[in-house]
C-alpha cells in the first residue's frame, strides 16, 4: 500500500465566509495534486460542512470530522476549582486551564449525543469521526489540582470519605493510584460509546493522540505545560489501540528538533509492536513549538516511512502549504 499523508485542517485560508466552497475546492484540490488522501476537519472551524464535504469529494479526498469532548455540548461542566488554586497555578506554570471534566456523566452524555447527530446526518459523506482533546487537562496541572465538580466531589466521597483531597492525601500513592484509575476508566467509556455509535453508523473511529504517551521526552517549562503524560490524563491510547477501539491513532508529535522527533517515534514502535497499521505519527509542519522547513519535512516523512508505519498526518497552524511542501509531500506519496 502507498503512503499515506492526512492533514488536519481548520479552513483559515476561507476568507468569503459566506460562500465558502469555491476556496474550500481550491485548496483540497491542491492537496490532492499533492498526494494528500484524507482531511480532518475542526468542526468548529468548517463554516459549512456541507460545501466542505463536496469539495472534498469532487478532490477525491476522504473526510475526517474533528470533534472534542465539549463540542456542540450546552452548558458542559468544566474543571472546577477554587480561584485560589487557579491563580496558585497560573504561577507555578504560566498558565490556568480549565476544560471539560472527563469524569462527568453529564457531559459525556451530551457529547456522544451531539456525535451520533454529526454521525447520522454526515455518514456516507464523511469517513470517520476524529477525537480530539479526549482526555482531561494537561498532566502537569492535574497532579496537584484534582477537579472538584459535583460529580468528582461525589466520587472522592466515596473512594476517600472527604469531598476534596487535601495536598498531604495528594501525596500519597494509593490515592494517586485511584485518582489515575478514575480519569482513565472515564475517559475510555466515552471511547468504548464512541466505538459502539461510530460501528453503527458505519463509520471510522480515529483520534490525536498526546505525543508523550508515558515517560517520553518533554517539555515542561512554561508557558508550555507539557505534552503528556497522556496516560496521566485519563488518555490511554496504546491500551485503547490494544483493545481495538480505534481505526486511526494520530499522535502529535510537532518536534522541531529532529532528535526528539526521532526519539518520541522510536517510543511509539516499542509501545506498537504488532498491528502498527492504525498508527500514523504527526509532523508539524508549524506549531506553537515551531516551524520547520521542506527539507524538515522530507526528513520526518522518511523516518516514518521507514519505519514500516503506514503514513503520517500534518498539522499546520495556518493551514496553506507552500509549492516546495508540496513537492515534498507528492514525492512521499507516490
Amino acid at each position: 500500500m502507498a503512503f499515506q499523508i492526512k492533514i488536519w485542517d481548520h479552513c483559515r485560508y476561507v476568507e468569503d465566509k459566506l460562500r465558502p466552497y469555491d476556496e474550500m475546492a481550491r485548496h483540497l484540490d491542491t492537496m490532492a495534486k499533492a498526494g494528500i488522501c484524507a482531511t480532518i476537519i475542526y468542526m468548529p472551524e468548517v463554516i459549512s460542512l456541507d460545501d466542505y464535504c463536496r469539495a472534498a469529494r469532487q478532490a477525491g479526498i476522504a473526510v475526517e470530522a474533528r470533534i472534542f469532548p465539549a463540542w456542540n455540548v450546552d452548558n458542559p461542566v468544566m474543571r472546577t476549582l477554587p480561584e485560589a488554586d487557579f491563580q496558585e497555578m497560573e504561577k507555578r506554570f504560566g498558565i490556568r486551564l480549565a476544560g471539560s471534566c472527563g469524569n462527568h456523566p453529564g457531559n459525556r452524555a451530551k457529547f456522544l449525543a451531539a456525535a451520533e447527530r454529526l454521525a447520522a446526518e454526515y455518514a456516507g459523506r464523511i469517513e470517520a469521526i476524529h477525537l480530539d482533546f479526549i482526555r482531561n487537562d494537561n498532566a502537569l496541572l492535574l497532579m496537584d489540582y484534582p477537579c472538584q465538580c459535583d460529580a468528582c466531589q461525589a466520587l472522592y466521597r466515596r473512594f476517600f470519605n472527604c469531598a476534596v483531597p487535601d495536598k498531604a492525601m495528594l501525596r500519597d500513592a494509593a490515592v494517586q493510584y485511584k485518582l489515575l484509575a478514575i480519569r482513565n476508566d472515564s475517559v475510555k467509556r466515552t471511547v468504548r460509546a464512541m466505538r459502539d455509535m461510530t460501528k453503527r453508523h458505519h463509520l471510522k473511529l480515529t483520534m490525536a493522540a498526546r505525543a508523550n504517551y508515558l515517560n517520553s521526552r518533554d517539555i515542561a517549562d512554561p508557558p508550555v505545560w507539557g505534552l503528556g503524560p497522556a496516560v496521566l490524563e485519563g488518555q490511554d491510547w496504546v491500551a485503547w489501540h490494544d483493545e481495538g477501539l480505534l481505526d486511526g491513532i494520530y499522535p502529535m508529535n510537532y518536534h522541531t528538533d529532529f532528535a526528539l522527533f526521532q526519539s518520541i517515534l522510536a517510543d511509539y514502535l516499542r509501545l506498537i509492536p504488532e498491528h502498527r497499521e492504525t498508527l500514523f505519527s504527526g509532523v508539524g509542519i508549524s506549531s506553537s513549538m515551531g516551524e520547520i522547513t521542506p527539507e524538515g519535512a522530507a526528513r520526518r516523512l522518511a523516518a516514518i516511512r521507514d519505519a514500516g508505519l503506514p503514513g503520517a498526518v500534518l498539522f499546520n497552524k495556518t493551514n496553506r502549504y507552500s509549492a516546495e511542501f508540496c513537492a515534498v509531500f507528492r514525492e512521499f506519496a507516490k
